[in-house]
């Protein structure tokens, strides 16, 4: 394992070794055919592509033009378009005002909390907007805070999303304001017997948002399935199923219904637990988000300066590089990173506020520039969530050749994690000596499991792959066990 784990660190760049001959292909077609004949390939479509990553030279494919539902596989567009359009420098910025005059202390106005995307803005960097209105010697405000969101429109969640997947952490509401991923932390405790409630609260400043428990304790080493529900539109959070009366707290973090208005809200009580006087009402016109999960393309709004002229910055925020973010995303597949690069794509590409479909329209654009056909996308997000998404295994080893020739996409591959030692990838591979020699994106859900990447082979260098399983029919693990043959296959290779 320390030799494999050693050889991974030369991946990129690859070293030069002898490229794979006309028998390596049929080796690997061999190994593709058996998986596609085998028990867990059964009433799926499979699509596979395998190219040498030195000369574009694909060494088999089935179904490459297929269009398949890619699930987290999707984030590799993402990234990669978010890094064409944006720049791996690019940083998401948020911005405090203080519109109106400030006289003994009190500010005869409005706090205006500007939103720009920020997918990892938490309660620790509010904290320091705090210090800065304490800083600012205001200790009153007569109007109370706001959000402007107008960079971005208001359609909070991806067509084609499962509205029942709204109360969870991977699948909040994505507005170009929010704290803590869109979520709110809940700690359940067991009662003190079998069948009593469970005890939930919510955490310090929990904004606008409440918690109540129909759950119930269950016995000692019983079931143990405690989770938040909430219906879609409320603010009220349930916390359901059973914690064993014997069990440690449990910390949910549930999803938020707006991060706008949760964010704002926590700022308000912030600056309560600070000592500074919010007031409840407006002074000033209250900025314009656009109608509520509705789409909005129009260009993007006039510059702080003359939106709110006069007005006095207060605090700014600026996030970790975007390749940070990327980094971030790829090993744990964090979706709500992934739907913030997405509706950033048309403010850069088009000059128009953050949306759904502008990020869709970006990325078929990009697409494009690789000389791929854009209507081999359907890209209702970035994420993969969407029951609609479908690309072709030919693209995204189109999207993974580019980026591992492109000049500085060494960062971009190495930011996949490593098949069988960490993230979602970890259970593939795992415990075999091709661990640590794959870079690699998985992606899950319904009837759907995918992995793309790069694995350094044994003899022949660098190969990329695509290998996407569609309409699975049953578990999923023989599933997986097809695909790291496919996989191992390429690292073994003679």
């Amino acid at each position: 394992m320390l030799l494999a784990l050693g050889l991974a660190l030369t991946l990129c760049p690859a070293p030069a070794t002898p490229r794979p001959t006309a028998r390596d292909a049929r080796i690997l077609q061999a190994v593709v055919e058996r998986v596609a004949q085998s028990r867990a390939a059964r009433g799926a479509r499979l699509g596979v592509v395998v190219e040498d990553a030195a000369t574009g030279r694909i060494l088999v494919q089935r179904n490459a033009d297929g269009e398949f539902a890619p699930a987290s596989n999707f984030k590799l567009l993402d990234a990669a378009a978010a890094l064409a359009y944006l720049g791996s420098d690019f940083r998401f910025r948020t911005t405090l005002v203080a519109r109106g005059s400030v006289n003994g202390g009190v500010l005869q106005g409005d706090l205006i909390l500007v939103g720009g995307g920020d997918p990892v803005l938490t309660r620790a960097d509010l904290a320091q907007a705090v210090a800065a209105v304490r800083s600012a010697a205001i200790t009153k405000v007569s109007g109370t805070v706001l959000a402007d969101t107008s960079i971005w429109d208001d359609q909070r969640y991806g067509g084609g999303w499962a509205w029942d997947d709204m109360p969870y952490y991977y699948q909040p509401p994505i507005e170009a304001l929010a704290i803590d991923e869109g979520t709110v932390a809940v700690t359940v405790r067991p009662g003190v017997r079998s069948g009593d409630p469970l005890r939930a609260t919510l955490e310090r400043d929990p904004g606008e948002m409440t918690v109540t428990s129909v759950g119930v304790t269950s016995p000692p080493k019983g079931a143990a399935d405690a989770d938040c529900f909430r219906s879609p539109g409320s603010t009220a959070i349930d916390v359901v199923g059973h914690l064993p009366m014997d069990a440690q707290p449990v910390t949910l973090h549930c999803a938020v219904d707006s991060t706008t208005d949760q964010t704002a809200a926590v700022l308000s009580e912030m600056l309560a637990d600070a000592g500074v006087t919010v007031g409840g009402a407006a002074v000033g016109p209250v900025p314009d988000n656009g109608v509520r999960d509705v789409e909005d393309q129009r260009p993007l709004p006039a510059p702080l300066a003359v939106r709110y002229p006069g007005a006095m910055v207060v605090w700014t925020h600026d996030s970790v590089p975007l390749i940070d973010l990327v980094r971030r995303m790829m090993p744990p597949s964090d979706n709500f990173i992934a739907e913030h690069l997405f509706k950033m794509l048309p403010v850069a590409a088009f000059g128009q506020r953050g949306s759904f479909d502008g990020g869709a329209a970006a990325e078929r654009r990009f697409i494009g520039w690789l000389g791929l056909d854009p209507a081999s996308i359907d890209n209702g997000d970035g994420s993969g969530l969407s029951q609609g998404d479908r690309i072709t295994p030919r693209d995204l080893v189109t999207i993974l050749r580019w980026e591992a020739r492109r000049a500085g996409g060494c960062a971009y591959v190495t930011s996949l994690a490593r098949a069988g030692i960490e993230g979602t990838v970890r259970r593939h591979l795992h415990g075999t000596d091709a661990a640590g020699r794959v870079r690699a994106k998985d992606g899950y859900i319904w009837h759907v499991s995918t992995i793309s990447g790069y694995a350094l082979s044994r003899r022949r260098g660098l190969m990329i792959f695509s290998i996407m399983f569609n309409d699975v029919l049953g578990p999923l693990r023989p599933v997986y066990r097809a695909q790291d043959a496919i996989i191992k296959a390429i690292v073994d290779l003679p």
